[in-house]
């Protein structure tokens, strides 16, 4: 986010020494190395307390759910069951068809036999 080169490091420090003064540098200093230690424990506390909770069962259970609607969209897609009943019907169609050609097949096979 915020890129600092030496010229804007050392800019910095003389602003720093100017306006704090040599003799208060050494406890200005301290304060904010204390101040950054609060806020990385800080930071720190707030990252466990996130992953603890996305780790709460709760969340899993509407993560669950929410897997179960994508799956329940998946079902209820009726072009692709039309589609797959559509298929189905030609299939068994064509079995019908193949059946009553054998079936026509033999009635005529046995009608020619009795002429004979």
């Amino acid at each position: 986010m915020f890129t600092f080169g030496w010229g804007e490091i050392f800019l910095l420090i003389i602003i720093v020494v100017i306006f704090i003064g040599p003799k208060e540098l050494p406890n200005f200093i301290k304060q904010i190395s204390f101040f950054l230690k609060n806020i990385k424990k800080i930071s720190g506390e707030f990252k466990t307390s996130l992953k603890e909770l996305s780790e709460q069962e709760d969340f899993n259970d509407v993560k669950q759910t929410l897997s179960d609607v994508k799956n329940l969209k998946e079902d209820f897609d009726i072009k692709k069951n039309l589609e797959n009943e559509i298929n189905s019907i030609k299939e068994t169609s064509t079995l019908v068809e193949k059946d009553i050609d054998d079936i026509n097949k033999k009635n005529k096979t046995q009608d020619e036999a009795d002429l004979i």
